[in-house]
């Protein structure tokens, strides 16, 4: 951990938050089961969730690789040294937040799993209050008016 990150705390991180979400879903699921079936034929859920699931993953994985290619940490608990804006960086702050979001939905409905369409909103509200503003809290003072410019020019999402 270092004190020039964004978060002091390992647990501070997207795999806490949206790791807790997926377990209290199959816990929510387990206690009182639901189904999006008859709402949607099975197969349906298929067409939906699968493309939905491998865009979020593609996000990730290509966010990822941009901000490996200006060796920047993905981990928010590791020093950032320069504002990436670059590749999907050019079109959304936080590219690999909303690629977890649709991989998080898509998994939703490819397997059934109705619960984690439900936490998606809290989930990402605690994305955005404990790991989103302290983030850009970080970049701002680190970073100043480079960082208020790219903030004012790419939208948070999209």
């Amino acid at each position: 951990m270092s004190k020039d990150a964004a978060h002091t705390s390992r647990w501070r991180t997207a795999d806490v938050v949206f790791g807790s979400s997926l377990v209290l879903g199959f816990i929510l699921e387990y206690l009182w089961p639901l189904s999006l079936v008859g709402l949607l034929e099975p197969f349906m859920l298929h067409v939906i969730g699968a493309p939905v699931l491998v865009l979020g993953g593609l996000i990730v994985i290509f966010s990822k690789k941009e901000l490996l290619r200006f060796r920047q940490p993905s981990e928010p608990s590791a020093p950032t040294t320069m504002i990436v804006k670059s590749g999907l960086y050019k079109y959304s702050r936080n590219p690999l937040y909303l690629g977890l979001a649709l991989s998080f939905s898509g998994l939703a409905f490819a397997t059934d799993m109705p619960w984690w369409l439900v936490l998606l909103a809290p989930t990402m509200v605690i994305t955005q209050t404990l790991l989103i503003r302290p983030e850009e809290r970080y970049l701002e003072k680190k970073f100043g008016k480079e960082f208020l410019d790219y903030k004012a020019a790419v939208g948070r999402w999209f």
